[in-house]
């Protein structure tokens, strides 16, 4: 696999208590706690959004990037918090973050490589590609509906997991400043297999999470939405080449 300006190579397995920073200045960034510095306070950032790292199957790092949850993204949020739809058309309420997506969009042609968005009004992938070289879905409950949406989108966890994980915090309490650990953070592994896309060599340069309206367990592809995007540097995947996504979500 070529990574274009890769990163030092790094393991892939992280402890479950994870210490992040802040990298999505596009919100409202809350704040956990006060600092003092030579007499004077100021807030401190509470935390991130998200910040996935990409690894090949070895666990080799080959990018740390800024996600960005895009504006239906919060929408989703925002009614799963309530419960509550906000009319006919839009209710998201039985939708989960099950599926993700792959992509060779993220990216701009010419001498000097550079990436592009991912962008607040983002509805899809900007080129999104095949896991499969299925037509239509792949309606099985056999697999556990592995992949979805003509095999557009694949169910992180079939090979892949989601955990609620500690994330670190400091603090101001009456007594003074603690650092604190709480279950803030949601963790996606994401696989893309050596077998996968159908079609290869692939250039990788973009992901997105995706909520899809869940019944019973069972997926509707027609109802779904992106979440969250991410781009990165170019990826060629040949062969025998896979990738291993570590995605986190704070709350």
């Amino acid at each position: 696999m070529n990574a274009e300006n890769a990163p030092v190579a790094a393991n892939a397995t992280n402890s479950n208590v994870q210490k992040l920073v802040h990298i999505d200045r596009k919100i409202l960034t809350p704040t956990d706690g006060v600092k003092t510095t030579f007499g004077k306070s100021s807030k401190v950032p509470k935390g991130i959004i998200g910040k996935p790292k990409v690894f090949d199957l070895k666990g080799n790092l080959l990018a740390e990037e800024e996600n960005l949850v895009v504006l239906v993204g919060r929408e989703f949020l925002a009614q799963k918090l309530m419960s509550m739809a906000v009319g006919a058309g839009n209710d998201l309420v039985n939708h989960e973050i099950r599926y993700f997506g792959i992509g060779s969009g993220g990216t701009l042609g010419g001498a000097t490589p550079s990436t592009i968005g991912p962008f607040d009004t983002d509805l899809n992938l900007s080129v999104p590609t095949k896991f499969t070289a299925v037509g239509g879905d792949i309606n099985s409950s056999a697999n556990n509906y592995q992949y979805i949406d003509q095999g557009y989108l694949k169910r992180i966890e079939s090979d892949g997991s989601i955990a609620i994980i500690q994330e670190e915090h400091t603090v101001n309490t009456e007594s003074g400043n603690v650092t604190i650990q709480k279950y803030t953070s949601v963790k996606f592994t994401l696989k893309i297999d050596i077998h996968e896309p159908a079609t290869k060599p692939f250039k990788f340069n973009e992901a997105g999470l995706y909520a899809v309206e869940m019944i019973g367990g069972v997926p509707s592809p027609s109802e779904k939405i992106l979440f969250a995007r991410f781009t990165t540097l170019d990826k060629y995947l040949d062969t025998n080449d896979g990738i291993i996504i570590e995605w986190h979500v704070l709350v």
